[in-house]
């Protein structure tokens, strides 16, 4: 089993009467494209900025890489670099400028030129070294933002977001950036998101959170074949079908689509639905399996907000 370089105990932060997270326990593993999927307000960002120490937990641990971080704040985070929310830069300076702002800050001493523009070349952005990044797109800014966050030569980086915002072009970017740090240079990546099909693409590990706290994590494979079989029915009228399906004890989470219905079905227990769709009349045109982390996020979190 690989290395544990990030782990929560517990973690939790309150907000007057409000828990926004509450008892979160992640475990990301060196090498891991780790997704941190939720819905928007779930806690994911509040709960990277408490990993990244700008904000204090009411309750809980953090360790990185071994280290307590309010033990040891600075061994914890020697090795981590994040962007939260979005990245700031200064508009009218050029990129490269911008660069050696950045790595001033983080590093203490400005970055060789060198080191500047091979980092530049990781995010495809050489030969825009020189341009002022008020001419940027989005996308190239969220580029430009891993760029900086590269410079300390991270072994962890946490996303929040990457690919919120971004055109379908900026988003195959984005991802196919993350699939290089990971692959290429082996850099372990936290990727919050409520992008669910993004995330599918590119992650290894998951965990999900709703409501300020954790439902599910696993790797993604383990999880979307799990027990839990989410079937599709191709079905008229759909409504009839949907309340039929409800009253079953064998389905779990019957949702109406604009396709189809789809539900969480174990596959003994297939035949008992179609005959209750027959003797209720419903024209049955096709059943069968649907899974997808979409798929399953949505069944979990219904599941979660039928039981509150």
């Amino acid at each position: 089993m690989s290395e544990i370089i990030l782990q929560t105990e517990n973690l939790s932060k309150q907000y007057k009467q409000r828990w926004a997270v509450r008892n979160v326990n992640l475990e990301v593993r060196r090498g891991d494209v780790f997704g941190f999927l939720g819905p928007n307000g779930a806690g994911k960002s509040t709960t990277i900025r408490m990993i990244l120490s700008l904000i204090k937990p009411a309750e809980g641990t953090v360790e990185l890489f071994g280290h307590n971080l309010f033990r040891e704040r600075e061994k914890a985070l020697q090795n981590v670099a994040g962007i939260v929310e979005k990245p700031d830069f200064y508009l009218y300076l050029s990129a490269h400028r911008n660069m050696e702002i950045a790595g001033a800050m983080t590093l203490g001493k400005k970055p060789e030129k060198k080191k500047i523009l091979e980092t530049l070349a990781s995010v495809g952005l050489e030969e825009r070294a020189e341009d002022k990044v008020k001419t940027f797109s989005h996308g190239m800014k969220q580029r430009l933002g891993i760029a900086q966050a590269l410079l300390c030569e991270p072994q962890l980086i946490l996303l929040d977001e990457p690919t919120n915002g971004l055109d379908p072009q900026g988003m195959k970017e984005v991802r196919e950036l993350i699939a290089m740090l990971s692959g290429k240079r082996g850099i372990t990546v936290f990727l919050s998101s409520h992008l669910l099909h993004e995330v599918e693409q590119v992650a290894t590990r998951m965990a999900i959170i709703n409501n300020g706290r954790m439902i599910v994590q696993g790797s993604v494979d383990e999880i979307l074949h799990a027990s839990i079989n989410t079937m599709f029915f191709d079905v008229e009228p759909k409504k009839k079908a949907l309340s039929v399906l409800q009253k079953l004890n064998c389905v779990t989470a019957p949702t109406l689509t604009n396709e189809g219905i789809t539900a969480q079905v174990a596959k003994k227990d297939i035949p008992k639905c179609i005959a209750a769709l027959g003797s209720a009349r419903c024209k049955i045109y096709t059943v069968r399996p649907k899974q997808s982390l979409e798929e399953y996020f949505l069944a979990v979190t219904n599941n979660e907000e039928q039981h509150r």
